[in-house]
């Protein structure tokens, strides 16, 4: 992030380079580190996990993905079902 962006603005930037990673991949899932290291582009590999994980908290509000506890307790985040008002 530069000196003079808003950390608003990167929340909104992060978020719209997840949607446009799901809207290619609709079947992946992947944690925050897993985002961050693989769906993001390598420069924005060093954005903090907050800024990633609010990005992720955006885009559950507004239903774009959903998240899933697996067996070991993890989080991991998916492509939200189109049409479907509930979560998995």
């Amino acid at each position: 992030m530069t000196q003079h962006e808003h950390p608003d603005a990167r929340v909104a930037e992060i978020a719209g380079e997840i949607s446009r990673y799901l809207a290619k991949r609709p079947n992946a899932a992947d944690s925050v580190e897993g985002i961050r290291r693989w769906w993001l582009l390598r420069q924005r590999y060093e954005d903090s996990a907050q800024l990633v994980q609010e990005a992720l908290e955006r885009l559950l509000q507004e239903g774009v993905v959903s998240q899933r506890v697996s067996a070991d307790g993890s989080v991991l985040y998916t492509s939200h079902p189109p049409g479907n008002g509930e979560e998995p």
